[in-house]
């Protein structure tokens, strides 16, 4: 079963907003204050989703990408 959080404006100056993480991601993935995270946007099934990893454990770019961007 899924889990619901509200959205909050970060700052009045910037039009980024914040959420609370789950209890059970915290839980799931030991999170603690000052953790990061890395976003990631996938289509699956003809839908958009956000993939979420810790950011020591995210995925290095292969050499195809880094030289797409460089």
């Amino acid at each position: 079963m899924g889990e619901i959080t509200s959205l909050t404006k970060n700052t009045k100056s910037f039009a980024s907003l914040r959420t609370t993480i789950p209890i059970s991601m915290v839980r799931q993935w030991k999170l603690k204050s000052k953790d990061k995270l890395y976003w990631e946007w996938e289509v699956r099934d003809s839908k958009m989703v956000a993939v979420v990893t810790k950011h020591e454990e995210r995925p290095k770019p292969s050499d195809s990408k880094k030289r797409k961007y460089q």
